[in-house]
């Protein structure tokens, strides 16, 4: 007999996701499904008493092996509700070339070399992959104006921020919400071997980048809105990087290179000293620009010495 209940509305749906943390309250996998905690049943559609559990939860709850005395515990202390960064979760991606579309634009690559980057700024890859024994593994850090992370992807580890309106990974996409119809990241996964980024805001230490219906110029596929330089459609191959922004420009491979005249901080032009010589204050001094501490202190990815302030702190 088919299953006669009604669906979730989005409101509750949302309310729980924003609740629990965007994730199994069990392990914080952003893979979840939303589980009745006493039944359908016996509650309905009640928030209060729903929540959300990865697959493997949900099934060793259904089993009989999960209590539901564990359950309750872990909804009322969701596991990701403790940290600034949700739980790693795992980007399946193979083979010899990989490709990444930014509305019209497409950016490829085949493994000759071991690394290539969509979108760098100031020498760090934004949107970037490399190819490590036959995996394709994914390097992407969104942030927010103040330069904290929304989502952050380490060698094909995704994780999403706590903090964000709204995140839903449903099937293949992946979106995160800033508030109502305010949408930081839409991306598509293509596996085995493409990604689709349809709409993004990404910040960077002052450097505004919009990609797709994000643009704020009709037709526009890519646009730096420090100096509004934009991309229009296209295929790039075999280069090591599409758009290199910022300092550290002029490395070999690069498709199409900018400076920026100025920087921007929370929105409005960033005073003199805030992030770089030539947007106004002090040039980074790094040895590795591809290094990463961490996925906790992406938001102070240079150290809190170099860029003059004190990142803002997140917790694992």
């Amino acid at each position: 007999m088919a299953d006669a209940r009604e669906p979730i509305p989005a409101g509750i749906k949302r309310d729980l996701r924003q609740r629990c943390g965007f994730g199994c309250v069990l392990c914080g996998s952003p893979v979840f499904d939303y589980e009745h905690i006493d039944g359908y049943g016996v509650t309905g559609h009640d928030p209060a008493a729903m929540t959300l559990l990865c697959t493997m939860h949900h099934r060793e709850k259904s089993a009989g092996r999960l209590p539901v005395s564990m359950v309750r515990r872990a909804d009322a202390d969701p596991h990701n509700r403790s940290r600034s960064l949700g739980a790693k979760h795992d980007l399946f991606f193979e083979g010899n070339t990989f490709t990444v579309n930014m509305g019209s634009t497409t950016f490829t690559k085949s493994k000759s070399s071991v690394a290539a980057r969509a979108i760098e700024i100031d020498g760090e890859a934004v949107v970037g992959f490399s190819f490590s024994e036959g995996r394709i593994l994914l390097d992407i850090t969104i942030r927010d104006q103040d330069n904290v992370p929304l989502v952050v992807v380490r060698k094909g580890q995704l994780r999403h921020a706590v903090h964000a309106w709204d995140v839903v990974f449903e099937g293949t996409k992946l979106s995160v919400r800033r508030g109502p119809r305010d949408i930081a990241l839409e991306i598509k996964l293509s596996p085995p071997a493409g990604i689709s980024i349809e709409r993004a805001e990404i910040w960077c230490r002052g450097i505004l980048v919009r990609v797709g219906k994000s643009c704020s110029k009709a037709g526009l596929d890519v646009e730096v809105a420090n100096n509004g330089v934009g991309l229009i459609g296209g295929t790039w191959a075999e280069f090591t990087t599409l758009l290199a922004l910022g300092d550290y420009l002029g490395l070999e491979g690069a498709a199409w290179t900018t400076s920026i005249g100025q920087r921007w901080e929370g929105g409005i032009p960033a005073p003199a000293g805030t992030f770089s010589k030539k947007g106004g204050g002090q040039k980074f001094k790094f040895t590795n620009p591809v290094s990463v501490q961490d996925d906790c202190h992406a938001v102070g990815w240079l150290g809190a010495t170099e860029i003059g302030r004190k990142p803002s702190p997140l917790t694992c």
